[in-house]
């Protein structure tokens, strides 16, 4: 990792594949610290706690286009749950958010394109349950970057367990103008 680049994380993300500069680098470390420390208050805990472990950007074989992996991962506490002691269904769809947008961005900062977009759609399918004090490794792959839809997926893994908990397929568009 380049000399001043600085998260309020624990740990130093990896960064494999294709070379970043330092600014793409501290951009994409930068973003994701806002995300998720710095606004309000939904989930921040969660958030707080979420650590980025790995960014890869790597060309893509069967069509030679720029696409981004990158790992978040997480230890499940008591204000996750839901009454029957498992990870809440809405805590995962928090995760599946913000991690591939964060995902989707870095690959914005990676190829200097435009990336400013909102939820248009977020598909979730729970595989098992995550109890308290399982470690959570948080995949995000993204698929797509076009000018209309950017779109990611997202495998969220029991690390402790060593089995899939939820994937998750998020889409994203520009947002439109505001009418008056």
């Amino acid at each position: 990792m380049a000399e001043g680049i600085k998260s309020h994380q624990s740990s130093v993300p990896r960064f494999l594949g294709q070379h970043l500069s330092d600014s793409q680098r501290e951009g994409i470390l930068k973003f994701a610290d806002v995300i998720l420390r710095g606004r309000g208050p939904f989930a921040q805990t969660v958030g707080e706690r979420l650590e980025m472990t790995e960014v890869a950007v790597f060309e893509r074989e069967e069509d030679g286009k720029t696409q981004m992996r990158m790992v978040f991962e997480l230890d499940v506490t008591g204000e996750m749950l839901n009454s029957g002691g498992k990870m809440h269904g809405g805590c995962t769809m928090f995760l599946v958010d913000v991690c591939s947008s964060i995902a989707l961005v870095a690959l914005g900062i990676a190829t200097h394109k435009y990336a400013n977009f909102v939820s248009q759609a977020i598909s979730t399918v729970f595989h098992a349950p995550a109890t308290e004090g399982t470690r959570l490794r948080i995949v995000n792959n993204t698929v797509s970057f076009g000018a209309r839809t950017v779109l990611a997926r997202v495998e969220i893994w029991d690390a402790t367990n060593r089995r899939l908990v939820a994937t998750g397929v998020h889409n994203q568009m520009p947002p439109s103008a505001p009418k008056l």
